[in-house]
């Protein structure tokens, strides 16, 4: 039994594995996923396979991914297309997948990791249900009251869309890059997990709109049928309206993450209801790494509040493993150090400390925590056209 990469010539039999293990169809993955499965997009160094017996029959994808965050630049590591063949489940091969890939993240100085699964199942591994983003749940009648004036959109070929969406993409300040030629041809968002198609591209010269499904909303807790939109211009508002009015939907749901403090405000003036949600799975692979791209943000929430001086030095536990950092404000400015610093010392469960660090549910926070908890949460947000 050896863990190892998929190689280019067994492309097929790689692909029977996911399908059979999924219970999909044949093409699925390349269908639905283009950006991580198709042709001239895919990247074999992703793709970590057990062959046992000369057979492939378990797989962990380590997608990475590039996160932009109010001006904040990292890599990410996505967890995606776990999958085992059902005849060979229960031997551990998961594990030993999930294992090896937070390995190999943590050489590779990537400093953060996200899935999409049961908190249970993937919380044995450290991996934490976080982040905050909001859902806006949009009526008729709300939009009417708010006064916000549609636009004039027209339904558009995918492909002859994608100029208009690389363009207007680049308003959302919190998000992932995207090499759009990989979307080209693009059909829809992955029935299995999102609901049905199709999925249609709304354009004005003001922005974008991606509609997924057919008909209303009925549920405000429901997933959205409104996957995208962006504005140069911040008329947000003002597509959905346009949207609702050319479509005849009547109820729309559009999620936005709640540090994306203008499109929010934006957005809110045509919201019926909202409430808060977790953006994914989190699992922090290297704090120090994590915090430090972020002292920007950090120091600029330090002067806001009036945290002048102020040490901490955290450390997450995940059963022997205690991944440390220290943080320092000298007059209002962050700076992180990978060492036990401080003798100001806190040491949480690793689960916790993704809560503490991304946003989330929190018990009672030890009180020489209570200065960083107003630095924080750092803010990330996977768009559902990048999910794994």
């Amino acid at each position: 039994m050896i863990i190892r990469n998929v190689r280019e010539e067994e492309w097929g039999e790689f692909m029977r594995l996911l399908e059979v293990s999924y219970g999909f169809p044949s093409g699925f993955f390349p269908r639905y996923y283009p950006y991580l499965y198709g042709e001239g997009c895919r990247d074999y160094s992703s793709f970590y396979v057990v062959e046992d017996g000369g057979r492939l029959v378990s797989h962990v994808g380590l997608f990475k991914m590039n996160v932009v965050s109010l001006g904040v630049r990292l890599t990410i590591g996505g967890i995606g297309g776990v999958a085992t063949l059902p005849s060979e489940r229960g031997r551990g091969y998961m594990s030993m997948l999930l294992n090896h890939v937070i390995g190999v993240m943590r050489r590779s100085g990537i400093p953060l990791s996200v899935l999409w699964g049961d908190r249970q199942r993937y919380g044995a591994f450290g991996w934490e249900v976080a982040g905050q983003k909001y859902s806006l749940y949009v009526t008729e009648r709300s939009v009417g009251r708010s006064g916000v004036k549609p636009l004039e959109l027209v339904m558009a070929q995918w492909d002859d869309a994608l100029p208009t969406m690389a363009m207007h993409y680049e308003s959302i300040p919190i998000r992932v890059e995207r090499n759009w030629e990989c979307y080209r041809g693009f059909q829809s968002l992955d029935p299995a997990a999102l609901g049905n198609p199709p999925m249609r591209v709304w354009i004005s010269e003001h922005g974008y709109l991606i509609s997924q499904g057919e008909g209303d909303i009925k549920d405000p807790l429901g997933r959205p049928n409104v996957v995208e939109v962006a504005s140069l211009k911040g008329l947000e508002a003002e597509l959905v309206s346009g949207f609702m009015r050319a479509s005849g939907v009547r109820r729309v749901i559009i999620h936005v993450n709640a540090h994306d403090e203008g499109r929010l405000s934006r957005l809110l003036r045509i919201a019926s209801y909202y409430m808060e949600l977790p953006e994914g799975v989190f699992r922090i692979i290297n704090l120090s790494l994590l915090l430090k791209a972020f002292t920007r943000l950090l120091s600029d929430r330090a002067q806001g509040v009036g945290l002048r001086d102020y040490e901490v030095t955290l450390g997450l536990r995940f059963n022997d493993y205690v991944d440390k950092a220290t943080l320092f404000v000298r007059g209002g400015v962050v700076d992180i150090s990978p060492n036990e610093a401080s003798g100001n010392y806190v040491e949480v469960d690793e689960r916790d400390g993704v809560r503490l660090i991304l946003g989330g549910p929190m018990g009672p926070v030890p009180k020489p925590l209570k200065p960083l908890m107003t630095l924080l949460p750092i803010p990330i947000h996977v768009p559902l056209l990048n999910y794994v």
